[in-house]
């Protein structure tokens, strides 16, 4: 079971990971100091969340409206699917992915400080992004910005993947109706997996890209080398 955690510590799991260790053993003395030892022993011994969970805990904290938005467009996936409305269902969808994609941005301007994440990290903070969004209790703490771990829970691929519930056989003009939206639905989704898909090869292709960069200037600073210490031979002769 998780430790209760005082309500003064919930910043900690949103400053930076350099800061972390200072922040944490800063308030577990200002806890102790002020005659809160359980508190303070559960502070003390608060892990660092994954620098991926603080900059999406960041994110909700610096757009707390996206992330209720994100969170309120979740639930109204849950709910279409539950009522059989794919018009519904893809509309939710498609609010949920502006709201995750705003909080992926600033999520991503925090984890990176100046420096380009790598297509790996990105790929895992909007997994994390769309799991979190998946679990009941999850979706909860990243509305308050207070994630403490990565959720392993099925993420956006579990609301594109699950059909809404059966309902009883039609016939005539109701059948061949149902059987349009039917169609509708699982082009929606097929059009949803396969979003998802290209996005995962483009970012490993922009990794790939960037090795090739990074491979072509240690070619060069290495030929520069060579160079180098060719010319300090031959001027030793």
């Amino acid at each position: 079971m998780t430790d209760h955690l005082p309500t003064e510590a919930e910043m900690l799991l949103s400053v930076g990971s350099e800061e972390f260790v200072g922040e944490r053993q800063r308030l577990a003395r200002e806890l102790r100091d002020a005659d809160r030892p359980a508190d303070a022993a559960v502070v003390a011994k608060l892990r660092k969340p994954p620098p991926v969970v603080l900059a999406v805990n960041r994110a909700a904290r610096a757009r707390p409206k996206a992330a209720r938005a994100a969170a309120e467009s979740a639930r109204r996936v849950k709910k279409a699917q539950i009522g059989a409305d794919p018009t519904a269902f893809r509309a939710a969808v498609k609010e949920l992915e502006e709201s995750l994609e705003l909080l992926a941005d600033v999520a991503l301007a925090h984890l990176a400080r100046g420096k380009r994440p790598s297509a790996s990290m990105r790929h895992r903070l909007r997994e994390l992004l769309r799991n979190a969004m998946a679990d009941d209790d999850a979706r909860a703490a990243l509305t308050r910005g207070v994630l403490r771990d990565e959720t392993e829970t099925a993420g956006f691929e579990l609301f594109a993947g699950m059909a809404p519930a059966k309902r009883s056989r039609p016939s005539g003009d109701t059948a061949r109706a149902h059987s349009r939206t039917s169609g509708e639905e699982k082009r929606g989704q097929r059009e949803q997996a396969l979003r998802t898909e290209l996005a995962r090869a483009e970012e490993r292709l922009e990794e790939a890209r960037r090795s090739v960069e990074r491979a072509e200037r240690e070619r060069i600073n290495a030929e520069r080398a060579v160079a180098s210490a060719r010319a300090k031979l031959d001027r030793l002769d």
